[in-house]
C-alpha cells in the first residue's frame, strides 16, 4: 500500500486544527492564530509519523495521549484547566476520526489508511464540516447555564491593543467600583494585552495573591479592588482601568476590569462576568 506522507500530514493538520478550534470555543478560552497553526502543524507531523510502517508504535494508545497533551499545551499554553481541555480535545478528535470513517464507509470508501491513500476530499470536507457544525452547536448549546444570565461578545482595550472576550451577563454579579459596574475577567483571557513581564507575574496570581502581584508589577495602572462575597468578608481583586470596553457592539467607555485568578466559567464557554444595567435585555 502506498501512503503519501504529505497527504497524511495535511489531513491530520486540518482535522486537529478544527478540533482545537472547537475546544477553544467550548472552553471559552482565546487561542492565538500562531499557536493554533503551530499545534495543527505538530498534529499533522504526528499523523504523518503514524502512517510510516516502521513507526506504527506511535499510533498506540499512550503515544496518542502524549501527542494530544502536547497539542493542547501548544495551542493554549498555561491558560485554563489543562486536564479539562485535554479531555475535551481528545473526545472531539475521536469523534471527528470516527465520523470520517463512518461517512467514508457510507460513501463506499474504505476509510482509514485507504482514505489517506486516495484522499477523497469530498469525504473529508463533508465529514469535517458536519462534525464542526454539530460539535460547535451541540457543545456550546449544552454548555449554556440555566441561570439569570446570557452570553454576549465583548472586547477589552489596553495600551492600544484589543482582545475579544465572551461575557456572561449575570444580574447576580454586583461588583462595582465607585458606583460603576466592574467587568470581571479571567486574567488568562486577556493574555494578548499583557507585556512579557505582566504575563509572568500574572501567571502566579492565584499562588501569590493580588497584593504580592501588585507589588511585583510596579505599574500605576494596576491597583487592588475590595469585594465581598459569600464566605469572603474582605477579599481583594487585582484590577486596572481599561481604555475601552465593548459589549455586544456597544462602546461602554473606560471601565474598571477586575482580574480573576481562576476561571469564572465551569465549562459554559465564557471568561468574563458583567452585571451592569447595560447588560439587561441583551440577546444571547
Amino acid at each position: 500500500m502506498v501512503i503519501y506522507l504529505d497527504m497524511a500530514f495535511l489531513l491530520n493538520c486540518l482535522s486537529d486544527g478544527a478540533a482545537l478550534y472547537v475546544t477553544a470555543q467550548v472552553s471559552g478560552l482565546p487561542v492565538r492564530r500562531r499557536r493554533l497553526l503551530l499545534a495543527s502543524a505538530a498534529g499533522g507531523t504526528y499523523g504523518a509519523l503514524c502512517a510510516i510502517p516502521a513507526a506504527r508504535w506511535a499510533a498506540s494508545f499512550f503515544p496518542q495521549l502524549a501527542a494530544a497533551a502536547l497539542l493542547v499545551r501548544l495551542a493554549f499554553g498555561r491558560q485554563g484547566a489543562f486536564f479539562r481541555q485535554f479531555l475535551l480535545f481528545f473526545m472531539l478528535s475521536c469523534t471527528m476520526g470516527g465520523a470520517l470513517l463512518a461517512i467514508g464507509r457510507l460513501l463506499r470508501e474504505n476509510g482509514g489508511l485507504e482514505l489517506l491513500r486516495s484522499l477523497n476530499w469530498n469525504v473529508f470536507f463533508l465529514a469535517g464540516g458536519l462534525c464542526f457544525l454539530a460539535l460547535t452547536v451541540v457543545f456550546r448549546g449544552g454548555a449554556r447555564h440555566a441561570i439569570a444570565g446570557q452570553l454576549c461578545q465583548g472586547a477589552v482595550e489596553l495600551r492600544g491593543s484589543r482582545t475579544p472576550v465572551t461575557v456572561l451577563l449575570d444580574t447576580g454579579h454586583t461588583l462595582t467600583d465607585g458606583g460603576q459596574p466592574v467587568l470581571t475577567v479571567y486574567y488568562a483571557a486577556l493574555d494578548p494585552l499583557w507585556t512579557p513581564r505582566e504575563r509572568d507575574v500574572l501567571s502566579r496570581l492565584e499562588a501569590d495573591g493580588p497584593a504580592r502581584c501588585l507589588e511585583r508589577l510596579g505599574d500605576a495602572r494596576f491597583r487592588l479592588l475590595p469585594y465581598q462575597a459569600v464566605g469572603v468578608s474582605g477579599g481583594l481583586l487585582l484590577c486596572f482601568r481599561a481604555e475601552q470596553v465593548e459589549l455586544d457592539g456597544r462602546q461602554l467607555g473606560t471601565l474598571t476590569v477586575a482580574l480573576s485568578p481562576t476561571e469564572v466559567s465551569d465549562g459554559g464557554g465564557y471568561h468574563a462576568l458583567w452585571g451592569g444595567e447595560r447588560g439587561e435585555g441583551y440577546a444571547a
